[in-house]
């Protein structure tokens, strides 16, 4: 989501992929800006360790290479895609952007089809977009109040593709009665609890199949390349076929968790809480993972786990529907008792079971996680204070320390 002017209007931005058929002399012209785009930014990699910012940056390159007769705003965009690739030592390919008005529009030719008119270098030419399903989408979303906002060409095999992302702005959200705690994990991809004052408690496992056909997509590749290597042609035509189904179906599988756990919210007029997670593929370095047993086998794992994906897919269609998401701190949610309050890492008995030892409660690891997320997001929404799973109690100085964590 993003913010505009004095954070008066809030954003939402949503990309849709659609196919163009340009002809034989625009299609050697786009080759030539894209090839003359790459080389630039090839270029740019030498300059970025003479700065240390991006206002610098642009400084320093902006006017040395405007000689390159590359539309400016085009030109931008190549150096805060450049700056931004802060471990890139090179680039095989570069998507051309484009924002609209300035150097793109998306318009009707004289006989009603659709074309997006660019200027990658000086000349501006208008390409013809194939009106198939993706299309029939955009002109859904223009009914819904979605704006055109900028686009990405680029040739993906034999064929140009667009990425035309639009732009949305978004109500403020409805006022919350409840919260629900999200707790992500790696073997089940949410474990969320619903804790409202008038509305009966709900726990629910969501996404307990997305690891395991995760690990058979591994399973299948690790089988397809050891035969590939061999020089078997089937598997190779195969490994093709294999090469978009395993993100195809991560992808749709968490647009489905999503709208599974906000239409959950919108019955229940409640908060989605998250944990506010990031940098967690800093710790699963080669590095750190060769001092733990198994860490080549965890570390496969863990990088298949898409956390950031169902992240950010919830948080969109939350937004949506003008669901409030809340992100508190993660730190010891596991750890401490959403019955009584205190926190103690030998409560966390095994994996999967969470046993507190002051009182004896004993529940399953990812739901006394989400348990506790939604009592810290009852905290950072001034919500009256609320503990579905023990009547009412008052705050136990242990889950005080636990909410002043709040982001």
């Amino acid at each position: 989501m993003l913010t505009k002017g004095k954070r008066t209007t809030k954003w939402l931005e949503t990309t849709i992929p659609l196919v163009l058929n340009p002809g034989t002399m625009k299609q050697l012209y786009l080759r030539k800006a894209q090839a003359k785009i790459l080389a630039f930014a090839q270029q740019l990699l030498r300059y970025k360790q003479q700065v240390n910012s991006a206002l610098q940056f642009h400084h320093l390159v902006y006017k040395q290479f405007k000689y390159l007769g590359i539309q400016s705003q085009v030109q931008e965009a190549v150096q805060r895609r450049v700056y931004a690739a802060k471990r890139a030592k090179t680039f095989h390919h570069f998507p051309m952007e484009f924002n609209f008005p300035r150097s793109g529009n998306l318009t009707l030719s004289e006989r009603g089809n659709a074309i997006v008119k660019i200027s990658p270098l000086k000349k501006r030419i208008a390409l013809p977009i194939v009106m198939n399903g993706g299309w029939r989408r955009v002109e859904e979303h223009r009914k819904g109040g979605w704006v055109a906002h900028s686009c990405k060409v680029f040739k993906r095999k034999q064929s140009w593709v667009m990425h035309l992302i639009m732009r949305k702005a978004l109500p403020p959200p409805q006022e919350v009665e409840g919260t629900i705690g999200v707790d992500i994990g790696r073997k089940i991809m949410a474990a969320i609890t619903v804790n409202h004052p008038s509305f009966p408690l709900v726990e629910q496992y969501l996404g307990k199949d997305l690891a395991w056909k995760q690990h058979q997509f591994y399973n299948r590749r690790k089988t397809l390349q050891k035969y590939a290597a061999q020089g078997d042609r089937r598997a190779r035509r195969a490994l093709k076929r294999l090469r978009r189904k395993e993100t195809n179906y991560v992808q749709t599988r968490c647009a489905q968790l999503a709208h599974e756990i906000v239409d959950l919210a919108v019955i229940s007029r409640s908060a989605i809480v998250l944990e506010n997670l990031k940098h967690l593929r800093r710790m699963w370095t080669k590095q750190a993972m060769k001092r733990k047993k198994g860490g080549k086998k965890t570390r496969r794992s863990l990088n298949r786990w898409s956390y950031s994906l169902f992240h950010s897919t919830l948080t969109r269609v939350a937004h949506l529907n003008n669901i409030p998401v809340v992100f508190v701190r993660p730190h010891y949610t596991s750890q401490t008792c959403s019955h009584c309050g205190k926190r103690s890492k030998k409560s966390r008995k095994t994996r999967d079971v969470f046993s507190c030892i002051y009182c004896g409660f004993t529940v399953n690891a990812d739901h006394n996680a989400s348990r506790n997320l939604a009592l810290l997001g009852q905290v950072a929404l001034g919500l009256p204070f609320f503990n579905a799973y023990h009547s009412f109690l008052p705050v136990p100085c242990e889950r005080r320390t636990l909410c002043s964590s709040v982001s």
